[in-house]
């Protein structure tokens, strides 16, 4: 049922339309309020929920991982909330419905005991979808100043926002720099760089690489780019493109749209001439310039980065979230 709640009502089919999306513009005759309620439904919101008691025929909750308030109703009657008491968990689907929210697809309970399965559930989801805890403004501008001080605190230890080393030293570097995060944040001493608990997984492409950057922006957060030192040289030189290795790895950066366009614009904003001179060669066309065209060129190869709503990379957790996440 879970499934089919969300093939409905989130899953896009071919031309790009939810089912909800396919049915509205299937039926124009529907009144405006009807059409906005139905489009609203591609907004789920789901749980776990703290039951906070009754309103009448409503259920209130609050969403362990946003922290808002919702109302909910159900279209099977308020007397399937009498095996929710205060205090217990809603693990469910919500669809808006005009200031209140509605049950959608099934809905299970879990007793205040079983709280630490759904702070569990929640922390998973706070840190796998991390919209999810966006949708609470003050969550979002939360996260934005986390980030702020996280990257504060890698130029601090590192030196600079930029940092090139090793392919075979980054995960070596980023656990030393978590634990002196570690130590600043907490004031406990910095555990050891080999610590499993500070230990994080990369891409085999970039821990293979003679280089990474490792580059911490203010927008796009930290980011790893393999074989930077390469592409770096042709930038500098673009002579260098002659050599197949330097070209394969700088059209690398431009065609790969996981490659977001900042290291890009970095690399270009040393000395645009020379930049001009890369993309010429690259894109054999001799009337380019990156002062006029860097923008179009960046938006044509990296058209998913533009779509996307800048949102920071980190994801802040309710403080018995941190504490639960502690104790485990």
């Amino acid at each position: 049922m879970v499934l089919w709640d969300y093939f409905v009502l989130e899953h896009r089919l071919r031309n790009g339309r939810t089912v909800v999306e396919q049915f509205v513009a299937a039926h124009p005759e529907l009144p405006e309020q009807e059409r906005r309620m139905l489009l609203g439904w591609r907004d789920v919101v789901q749980g776990p929920f703290e039951v906070q008691g009754r309103d009448g025929a409503a259920l209130v909750v609050v969403n362990l991982v946003d922290e808002l308030t919702y109302r909910v109703r159900s279209n099977m009657g308020p007397t399937v909330f009498r095996r929710s008491p205060r205090r217990s968990f809603l693990i469910a689907r919500l669809v808006a419905v005009g200031e209140e929210w509605m049950i959608s697809g099934p809905m299970s309970v879990w007793r205040a005991q079983e709280c630490d399965v759904a702070y569990e559930m929640a922390l998973e989801m706070s840190l796998r979808a991390p919209e999810a805890v966006y949708r609470n403004p003050e969550k979002l501008a939360q996260a934005w100043e986390l980030q702020r001080q996280d990257r504060d605190r890698f130029v601090r230890f590192f030196g600079s926002d930029l940092v090139v080393v090793a392919g075979d030293q980054v995960v070596d570097r980023i656990s030393e720099y978590r634990a002196f995060c570690r130590a600043e944040v907490t004031g406990t001493p910095s555990v050891v760089a080999g610590d499993e608990t500070t230990r994080f997984e990369l891409p085999p492409d970039v821990v293979e690489a003679e280089t990474v950057a490792m580059i911490y922006d203010e927008v796009d957060g930290l980011s790893f780019y393999a074989e930077f030192a390469l592409v770096e040289a042709a930038f500098a030189d673009p002579e260098l493109l002659r050599r197949r290795r330097y070209r394969e790895h700088t059209l690398a950066y431009l065609n790969d749209d996981s490659v977001g366009p900042l290291v890009l614009r970095r690399l270009a904003a040393r000395d645009p001439e020379r930049a001009t001179v890369v993309f010429r060669r690259l894109l054999k066309k001799p009337r380019f310039d990156w002062a006029r065209d860097g923008e179009e060129l960046l938006r044509a190869y990296k058209p998913e980065h533009f779509r996307r709503v800048p949102r920071p990379r980190v994801s802040p957790v309710s403080e018995r979230l941190a504490a639960y996440a502690r104790r485990r």
